[in-house]
């Protein structure tokens, strides 16, 4: 299983303006869950769309798996 996030976004471009961020984790591509999918096959699922691509994603911001740090040595 891959996690994937996504690595840049171009400022300006259209999925900038939908509010696709860097750092941004890929969740559903068309509904369908990427868990326990591997990279290539999230990248099929992609290729595969019809006219419309709609990718559901986990805000940076709000990602417990990029918010959990260690605690600080005492």
């Amino acid at each position: 299983m891959d996690t994937i996030f996504v690595k840049n976004v171009k400022e300006d471009g259209p999925a900038h303006r939908a509010g696709l961020r860097t750092g941004d984790r890929l969740v559903k591509v068309n509904g369908e869950s990427v868990i326990g999918k591997t990279y290539s096959q999230v990248i099929a699922l992609i290729q595969n769309s019809d006219d419309t691509l709609e990718l559901s994603i986990m805000p940076k911001d709000e990602d417990i798996l990029q918010l959990v740090s260690p605690a600080p040595a005492a």
